[in-house]
């Protein structure tokens, strides 16, 4: 348990990142939610500042600068996210049909009658524009055709993973394909920044669609910021 001492010095860094960050979201029921930056710096903050309440003879003054410390941890990678649906199930499916008419597996490829499964998955990655400070953000965009006349929703999620050199996880995200309401075609959208430390290193970013828990299709990338922070070079892997 945290004394009350170290919890105002908590409190105070986290506030300040928070203030600066505008990361709180109202729902449309009048309740708030932290976002997922906010999140990781709460837990970033209190990870800090046990470091440094117990590395610091003072131990709530190490524990503020703990906390500060830790909570700019949980920003170094910023993600974004979100999913749209871009053709209804009717569309999808007819398209599908017709290929199976046209192709000698036909049974392989038809869409199922009493399921909704994933038919293709590809990614592409790019880089943004620089904004002012300089910095580039990487971007997945994802398309997803589902595909059956099933009448139970999948499970649909995309998992993100950004490996370093030494191939040791930096960070994973997974996110609920939201738009999903069916057969159809789908698109996802993904961002995020990457620390100051990044240049001159390479990376790896492997995303993976999933579908009622089981992995569909994973695709990887190479990303590479060279040493003077504005260049971004990205190649596919598979």
């Amino acid at each position: 348990m945290i004394s009350k001492t170290i919890q105002r010095p908590i409190a105070a860094a986290v506030a300040s990142v928070f203030l600066l960050s505008a990361c709180v979201t109202t729902n449309p029921d009048g309740s708030t939610k932290l976002d997922d930056k906010a999140t990781a710096a709460l837990i970033g903050a209190a990870a800090g500042c046990a470091v440094g309440a117990a590395t610091s003879k003072k131990g709530a003054k190490g524990c503020l600068v703990g906390a500060a410390v830790g909570a700019a941890a949980g920003y170094l990678i910023s993600w974004y996210f979100e999913s749209k649906k871009l053709a209804d199930a009717s569309s999808v499916n007819k398209e599908y049909e017709k290929q199976a008419k046209a192709s000698k597996a036909a049974k392989a490829s038809a869409p199922p009658k009493n399921d909704v499964i994933p038919a293709k998955f590809e990614s592409k990655v790019a880089s943004t524009p620089a904004d002012a400070s300089g910095q580039k953000e990487v971007q997945i965009t994802s398309n997803t055709d589902l595909v059956g006349y099933g009448d139970s929703v999948p499970n649909v999620q995309q998992k993100y993973a950004l490996y370093d050199e030494n191939n040791k996880l930096v960070e994973e995200k997974i996110e609920n394909v939201a738009a999903v309401d069916g057969a159809g075609r789908y698109q996802t959208s993904s961002k995020f920044k990457m620390p100051a430390d990044a240049k001159g290193k390479n990376y790896t970013m492997k995303t993976t669609l999933i579908a009622n828990n089981k992995n569909y299709k994973e695709s990887a990338y190479k990303v590479t910021w060279l040493d003077n922070g504005s260049t971004v070079l990205l190649a596919s892997l598979y």
